[in-house]
């Protein structure tokens, strides 16, 4: 989760393109029952990238309830303190937040904290997002309607790189695969198809599936359309 300037994620192209691949217990069952959409963010140092993420999630259009979820995993910068300064502007947005973490001299890794941020949030589809990442605005409304109406599926999206034309060929094959390449490339030295920061799916698929592997790999066992 290290910060890299020349390689950044924008999610759901302004085209359209969409690829379809601390409260009491009644006070948590009824958040659960409300919340829609809980974002999923990891962070660790990245206190450099937050104000660009958290606009983006602050300016979706998506009308329905929205959460965020950040479980800070041991963080040296002052990455806890942005976050906390965002809390009010999301609050006012109608965009719950929920941040945790630890101060661990060794961080626990990437799917320790996806996890994590997925067990204290509430929504009813998960949203995952890198904290270096920049969602376009209508992201979260275009993969949940798609995941509307693909419940048993994980959504992903095509993807731009900021600055343009930064690992050009990885970018290229993650924005042309075909329907049938989705699953059959699923395997390849790249990686899976739909790749992580574009991640989307209800939280009773994610549930099903299992919790992200802890050591360091990506448990990948989703259905996957175009």
């Amino acid at each position: 989760m290290k910060p890299n300037p020349t390689k950044r994620l924008r999610t759901a192209e302004e085209d359209g393109d969409v690829r379809e691949t601390g409260r009491g217990d009644h006070g948590e069952e009824e958040r659960r029952k409300t919340v829609d959409v809980s974002i999923i963010m990891p962070v660790h140092n990245a206190s450099c990238w937050l104000k660009e993420c958290l606009q983006a999630i602050l300016q979706q259009d998506f009308a329905g309830s929205m959460e965020l979820s950040v479980f800070d995993d041991a963080s040296t910068d002052d990455s806890r303190k942005v976050l906390e300064g965002w809390r009010e502007r999301m609050e006012d947005r109608g965009i719950s937040v929920v941040i945790s973490g630890h101060n661990s001299s060794q961080p626990g890794g990437v799917g320790f904290a996806k996890n994590k941020a997925v067990t204290q949030s509430s929504g009813q589809y998960l949203c995952f997002q890198d904290a270096d990442d920049i969602m376009f605005p209508q992201r979260v409304r275009l993969q949940y309607e798609t995941s509307l109406r693909n419940a048993n599926c994980l959504i992903g999206c095509r993807v731009q790189r900021l600055p343009e034309g930064s690992t050009e060929r990885y970018t290229r094959w993650i924005n042309s695969l075909t329907q049938d390449q989705l699953i059959t490339q699923a395997y390849t030295s790249h990686g899976p198809t739909v790749v992580m920061p574009t991640w989307f799916c209800s939280r009773k698929l994610f549930l099903k599936v299992g919790l992200f592997d802890e050591g360091g790999k990506v448990r990948f066992n989703f259905s996957t359309i175009r």
